[in-house]
């Protein structure tokens, strides 16, 4: 098998054998046209086939420039016509022999490896035992500990902001200033978002509300990180003081809620843009509430078999549950089932396969075009459940019992204000009358009443009751952080 050196070495390999043309049955079933299909290897580098008629079947290699055009050369005919043919891995060879090219890696885009960090991206060496070597043994340990998206995020959050500036602190000496340090570098980073590269920020501009907000956040999972390969250490006798983790104080943060959901016209919207496999995936997330692995993974004999619902498979680590369905909901999914045999998906993509992340683009797509707010993706559709339960009345305990978490803490922390609008409804409705006279006085203000409550709803009915926080930090706070990261954030804005 074709290999490329660097530091990407696992993922580069897994893009080379995840390419459909290293079959010659693949290139065979491809229908002619003008253009070239194409495989990504590597961000801006791919690997294509031109089959324009029947006598015309070539290899192609694509390179994306900084000025973000294409330039392309052909490496050879992908299909003996007669003429003879070059293999599959001879024509990666021709084609990473043709990036490497000074001439074309002096035009070319930056090129970062496709696909999901495996690994820390660095090797620990020598008999000091440093924060890398820490960080390894953890990373090591909740790979077969945690789920698989437990893991990555772990790897994402250590590659980029620990590795670099802290991996070679001999564990022994790292202290609060190291985690001042760490608190810094988190606030003149700005968030990352899809495959954009990480950037600064601008000197002395300073941060909003919001903003801070996040970036403690940040730091938070950074520290809890930390605190968890520290004392993984520590119980494995590689430090004898207590000092590293007992340093790793989280920082106090104001809880924004959740406020990226739609309303049922915003919802028909979307749905009317969808293709027809996601269209069912979308109603099958707005009826259940489900993340999108789990309804990828629900088959026939989990529907309606046990209870007037579905059942998930464990996932996450957490158990199986049950999600009950409203009445259109269970004739959905039961429509969904008709013809299939109890072992079969409920849910397949356009091309007949299970639904895992391919669905991403076409969301996003079918987002554009209905007008949704920026940024919603397919795990927004949960958070539309579940705020609309919560709008509607529905306790806390049974929303967090169908969403499958273990209390009711997040569905408060992420919807509870949402439970405003039927607060409000509630005292309107259901307080018992005090005062004849007043009484009497309201219902022939009647019209003037209705008047201030139209005048209280927001454009956005997503801003209904909520109050902008003029700080990140809360107005108490248990949390003993140390004076220089509580400094450090305090110099960066609110």
């Amino acid at each position: 098998m074709v290999t490329v050196s660097g530091a990407n070495d696992e993922l580069a390999e897994a893009a080379i054998k995840a390419c459909p043309f290293s079959d010659p049955e693949e290139i065979r079933q491809l229908k002619f046209r003008d253009s070239p299909f194409f495989f990504t290897l590597m961000t801006g580098r791919h690997i294509g086939i031109h089959r324009p008629d029947q006598s015309t079947c070539n290899w192609t290699a694509r390179i994306l420039t900084r000025e973000k055009r294409y330039r392309q050369k052909c490496l050879g005919p992908a299909m003996d016509l007669g003429r003879g043919f070059v293999p599959y891995e001879l024509a990666i060879r021709r084609a990473f022999d043709w990036f490497n090219q000074s001439e074309i890696s002096n035009i070319s885009s930056e090129a970062r490896m496709v696909g999901r960090t495996t690994s820390l991206s660095i090797c620990p060496i020598g008999r000091v035992y440093t924060v890398g070597h820490a960080l390894k043994d953890y990373t090591d340990w909740t790979r077969i500990s945690r789920s698989e998206g437990g893991h990555y995020n772990n790897l994402v959050l250590i590659n980029h902001h620990i590795v670099p500036h802290f991996s070679m602190v001999r564990l022994e000496d790292f202290s609060a200033r190291h985690l001042a340090s760490l608190a810094q570098q988190i606030l003149d980073t700005p968030p990352k978002h899809g495959f954009q590269p990480y950037e600064n920020r601008p000197v002395n501009k300073p941060l909003t509300v919001d903003e801070v907000r996040k970036r403690k956040r940040t730091f938070n999972s950074l520290v809890s990180i930390l605190r968890m390969a520290f004392q993984h250490a520590w119980n494995n006798g590689e430090v004898t003081s207590e000092r590293p983790w007992k340093s790793l104080k989280r920082i106090a943060v104001i809880h924004k809620p959740r406020t990226v959901f739609l309303s049922r016209p915003e919802c028909n919207r979307l749905i009317e843009h969808c293709t027809p496999a996601l269209k069912k995936l979308v109603l099958a997330g707005l009826y259940s509430g489900c993340r999108v692995g789990e309804l990828g993974r629900l088959r026939v004999e989990d529907v309606g078999t046990q209870v007037f619902g579905i059942r998930v498979e464990a996932n996450k680590r957490n158990p199986p549950r049950f999600v009950f369905l409203p009445d259109e909901g269970m004739a959905f999914f039961l429509e969904c089932c008709e013809g299939k045999s109890p072992s079969d998906l409920v849910l397949r993509s356009d091309k007949g396969k299970q639904w895992k992340r391919q669905h991403t683009g076409l969301f996003k797509r079918a987002a554009s075009m209905a007008g949704l707010p920026d940024g919603f993706v397919f795990h927004g559709l949960r958070h539309t459940y579940a705020s609309d339960l919560v709008r509607s009345g529905v306790s806390l305990e049974v929303v967090a019992k169908q969403l499958g978490h273990a209390n009711t803490i997040t569905v408060s922390n992420t919807y509870g204000h949402l439970s405003e609008e039927f607060r409000e409804n509630q005292i309107r409705q259901r307080f018992s009358k005090l005062s004849d006279e007043q009484a009497e006085k309201a219902a022939q203000l009647t019209d003037k009443l209705n008047d201030i409550w139209q005048a209280c709803k927001p454009e956005d009915w997503r801003d209904y009751g909520t109050i902008e926080a003029e700080s990140s930090t809360p107005s108490k706070s248990f949390t003993q952080t140390d004076r220089l990261v509580l400094e450090t954030f305090r110099r960066s804005g609110p």
